[in-house]
């Protein structure tokens, strides 16, 4: 399911567009998708409930009627019977159609009775499948698609805008790593609340960076937390940058390159949405089950602080969402986000990323056990506050196809950096006082690799970060920092 999105590296690197076949346990065969198939080339319609329809039936013989034979479907027939004699024959006057020409007709045959309900079944099926067919074009017409720019602007560091393929002078030799069946979208969670807000979330500081891994060759979804506060260098701009900035300076497309760039894979599609709705996405699922310490509930800077800062800004009653316990409890839509944005509390962005995660694992928990209707009813809020490059034929793709045949609601995920590959603290070296993450790229990008595709890939070196930790910690500690599991 590529982009077709215009490629600012030099040479051009090869996408993920490659084909696949897959076989169900019953050997039909399902046909290569190039990242999403339309849903006309499904196996099976869907079946939905039809209108109720009353079905004629022929006269009703009592006693011994004689037996004439009668067309049971025609309209304007009637039988009218008398009463039975005592000696119990029943004699039956047959009024028939005054314009129906004489002689008999034949009696529809098994066969043929057969047939006709066949038809009339397969029609209500076919009829079902398109009504539901068109309920996931509805639900899909929700969701703002951002066409994708054929040459992307963004603002360089003397503030003029200019085009990305400009700057982005980057020049590598190997090939990005790809493996069919195997698909990285770019999740995006900013604030609105930025007075340089634009629709395809330019302007914005990204308060939420995750790649999500589709893997349809074993219906199983992973993902990867880069922490905002971590050092990249981006086109356009001389000294290394907080990761999160490039959505303030070239919006969504920038951001993605600079991912590609350091973590050495393809990104597919990008989708985001404003944290201040994420709460409606929370309240349609019922809540999200999670643990919360009583540090995260009441210390300065903690959910309910948080909660009161968005109560001010929506303009609830101060007090209101407030939590009174800890423990195992079940959040709302606004204590989940005031939850998801902690980060002065433990280990600061490390620990931010866990609860981030932890509430996206509980709402696939929660989705997941929602019967049909009120899937349909999530689905119908969630849309609406998404914003994305995808298609409509490439979300039919994920909706159709790959969702009902996800594995498990459990979702693995990984941080970036990784424990042992990087350095972070307060330093003065580009920004006076500036307390920033120096990653050790290079390092991390065999563990992000064997992560997301299950194997290694050779890769052109990643400019290094100063500061950075240059040695690979012994042992490799990438299962610290990937785990599994969620409420």
């Amino acid at each position: 399911m590529k982009q077709n999105r215009p490629d600012v590296r030099k040479p051009n690197l090869n996408s993920l567009d490659q084909g696949y076949q897959r076989t169900n346990p019953n050997q039909e065969s399902i046909p290569p998708r190039n990242r999403s198939l339309n849903p006309s080339d499904q196996a099976g319609p869907v079946r939905s409930h039809p209108k109720n329809t009353s079905a004629r039936s022929g006269p009703q013989r009592s006693g011994t009627q004689r037996s004439h034979q009668q067309n049971p479907y025609a309209r304007n027939s009637q039988v009218r019977s008398r009463s039975q004699s005592s000696s119990g024959n029943a004699n039956t006057t047959m009024r028939t159609d005054p314009n129906r020409k004489g002689g008999r007709r034949k009696k529809l045959t098994a066969k043929k009775i057969v047939i006709r309900i066949l038809l009339a079944i397969l029609i209500l099926v076919i009829l079902a499948g398109i009504g539901a067919f068109g309920y996931i074009k509805y639900l899909e017409s929700q969701i703002t698609i951002i066409p994708t720019e054929v040459n992307p602007s963004m603002k360089n560091e003397d503030g003029s805008i200019v085009s990305l393929s400009d700057v982005a002078t980057e020049t590598t030799t190997l090939t990005m790593p790809a493996v069919e069946g195997i698909h990285n979208i770019l999740l995006i969670g900013i604030d609105s609340r930025s007075t340089s807000y634009t629709k395809d979330g330019t302007g914005n500081l990204a308060d939420i960076i995750m790649i999500l891994t589709v893997n349809e060759n074993d219906n199983t979804i992973k993902l990867t937390s880069v922490q905002r506060d971590s050092c990249v260098y981006v086109p356009g701009y001389k000294d290394p940058q907080k990761i999160n900035s490039a959505m303030t300076y070239g919006g969504p497309q920038l951001l993605m390159l600079v991912l590609e760039n350091h973590l050495r894979i393809n990104l597919d599609q990008y989708a985001f949405v404003d944290m201040n709705h994420m709460e409606k996405v929370v309240d349609a699922v019922g809540g999200v089950t999670v643990n919360v310490t009583e540090a995260e509930r009441s210390s300065p800077y903690g959910l309910n602080d948080l909660v009161k800062e968005q109560n001010a800004a929506f303009g609830s009653p101060v007090g209101s969402h407030m939590l009174t316990e800890t423990g195992t409890v079940t959040l709302d839509g606004r204590q989940a986000v005031a939850y998801a944005r902690i980060r002065h509390i433990g280990n600061g962005d490390y620990e931010r990323s866990q609860r981030q995660v932890e509430v996206i694992q509980s709402l696939l928990h929660r989705f997941m056990d929602l019967n049909v209707v009120n899937k349909g009813n999530v689905l119908s809020t969630v849309f609406k506050l998404i914003s994305t490059n995808m298609n409509q034929s490439e979300m039919e793709g994920y909706v159709l196809t790959f969702l009902p045949h996800i594995k498990s609601a459990e979702v693995a995920y990984m941080q970036v950096p990784v424990a042992g590959y990087s350095n972070e603290g307060t330093y003065s070296d580009f920004r006076s006082g500036e307390w920033s993450i120096r990653p050790n790229w290079n390092g991390m990008v065999p563990l992000v690799q064997q992560y997301i595709f299950g194997s290694t890939f050779p890769f052109d070196p990643v400019p290094v970060i100063p500061k950075a930790p240059t040695e690979i910690p012994s042992p490799t500690p990438a299962k610290d920092n990937t785990q599994t599991g969620g409420n």
